[in-house]
């Protein structure tokens, strides 16, 4: 007999002699064993469980895990360190809808989505104006939010996409959004598992986007982000917030936030500045139109840049359906007049509007006219200031 055989001969006589001991020596051997849970029928042990959520398809309960959504955001800083608000592209709008239209994403009329591009496992999570934690442990909120998609708690997508929504009217406040790297990971888990293959094949740091969409409006943050075994804290992106609905509103408005308070678009002027300019318009109904003007040097001013610039001042004035822009030492030249409706409201097809433009030596420009429902952004006049 060769030396192979010999060694199968000797393999399989061991094997069936431990099986022939157990038999014989089994039963004592289990009533002497202390009565523990896990001599229990119905005992599950940990390992056991997690194979079974995973047969399941289930993501692992991490309720446990840190989660310090009452310091998220809540500084003055509108940005968490590090993001940056990027300009959207149709590019980056069509990176969303894609994914977004391909794992069957709810729309709604505030949305959040965050996108990444390897197999790593990123969360998505939204602290509530009321406090709630929207995340993959507690999916929908009282207040209507829900998370419809969360992507990559098994490696199965290198362009995974995750989505917060409000499909009916969402709460006004102040919403805060945080990403968590939860875990590096690869489509091949074997070679993940080899140390010297993982350090090329795992992605550490990883470079994500996430897309605020607030009725028509969008937002777009990017960012960077890496796995911390230690202390994986959920990271700040940005918060928002959003208006109260009024009746016959059918889609939500942002507020702009600046030292962590809603504008309430009637800005505490500082008086201490020279009013040099003062372009004032009046409206003869509700309807929501919007003033903006263009300086010499093209760029474009108008009430979404509340908070954006020190020398130029924003009123506000519902009641009275007056706005003003205040220019405080600004550029000289020409400056060019614009209106656009947002919304009308009652069912009021045209609005009529006056705009005054007041210099600080007492010299005026009027302008008037009608703007008509559905009409696009239009140019009333120019003004110079000298």
């Amino acid at each position: 007999m060769d030396v192979v055989s010999l060694v199968i001969v000797v393999t399989i006589t061991g094997l069936f002699l431990q099986g022939v001991i157990r038999i014989l020596f089994g039963s004592k051997r289990r009533t002497i064993l202390p009565p523990t849970e896990v001599n229990l029928p119905e005992f599950e042990s940990e390992s056991v469980q997690l194979r079974n959520r995973r047969r399941s398809g289930r993501r692992s309960d991490r309720s446990d895990i840190s989660l310090p959504s009452e310091g998220l955001g809540e500084d003055g800083g509108i940005l968490g360190e590090g993001i940056q608000e990027a300009v959207i592209s149709e590019e980056g709008v069509s990176a969303f809808s894609e994914r977004l239209e391909r794992e069957g994403a709810k729309r709604g009329s505030v949305q959040i989505s965050l996108l990444w591009n390897n197999w790593n496992d990123l969360d998505l999570h939204v602290i509530t104006p009321s406090g709630e934690h929207i995340f993959h442990d507690n999916r929908k909120s009282a207040c209507g939010g829900e998370l419809d998609l969360d992507m990559n708690f098994k490696p199965t997508s290198k362009t995974p996409v995750e989505n917060v929504v409000w499909t009916k009217t969402p709460p006004s406040g102040t919403y805060r959004v945080g990403v968590r790297h939860y875990k590096m990971q690869h489509k091949n888990r074997f070679l993940s598992k080899i140390p010297i293959i993982s350090r090329f094949i795992l992605k550490n740091e990883t470079d994500f986007k996430v897309r605020v969409t607030i009725g028509a409006s969008q937002k777009l943050y990017e960012g960077k982000i890496v796995h911390n075994k230690i202390n994986n804290e959920l990271l700040f992106i940005a918060k928002f917030a959003i208006a109260e609905m009024k009746i016959g509103e059918s889609k939500p408005k942002e507020l702009f936030l600046e030292n962590e308070v809603p504008q309430v678009l009637v800005q505490d002027t500082d008086r201490s500045l020279v009013e040099e300019t003062k372009v004032e318009m009046l409206l003869d109904s509700s309807n929501d139109l919007g003033l903006s003007l263009e300086r010499p040097d093209g760029q474009i001013i108008s009430f979404l840049d509340v908070g954006k610039y020190e020398n130029i001042l924003y009123e506000m004035d519902k009641m009275a359906n007056k706005q003003s822009i205040i220019l405080n030492n600004s550029m000289k030249g020409n400056y060019v007049l614009f209106i656009e409706e947002y919304e009308t409201t009652n069912g009021e097809g045209s609005t009529n509007y006056a705009v005054t433009v007041k210099h600080k030596d007492g010299a005026k420009d009027d302008f008037g006219g009608i703007i008509h429902k559905g009409q696009e952004k239009i140019m009333i006049g120019e003004f110079e200031i000298k």
